[in-house]
């Protein structure tokens, strides 16, 4: 990979890794706002906690895999020889 091609890939990481937080954060206090006006419990937890700290944890570990296989290359930073 040329200079170029490896900052591109880390731009590409860079922005897909803070689309993955940005999904979650909004999952996180979405649930959380949304739905803590509800008294629904669920084995005697508020449901707006049900959804919210499992389910982004849930999210997250699918993100991650998703962007482990999808998205992220592994490749060397250290600058190579053009003559190769």
């Amino acid at each position: 990979m040329t200079r170029e091609e490896k900052n591109a890939q880390i731009k590409k990481e860079a922005r897909a890794t803070a689309i993955l937080f940005a999904i979650c954060f909004l999952w996180h206090v979405g649930t959380g706002y949304l739905l803590s006006g509800l008294d629904v419990k669920v084995l005697g937890l508020p449901l707006w906690w049900v959804l919210s700290t499992p389910g982004v944890f849930v999210i997250a570990v699918v993100g991650v895999v998703y962007l482990l296989k999808k998205v992220f290359v592994n490749f060397s930073l250290e600058d190579e020889e053009e003559d190769r």
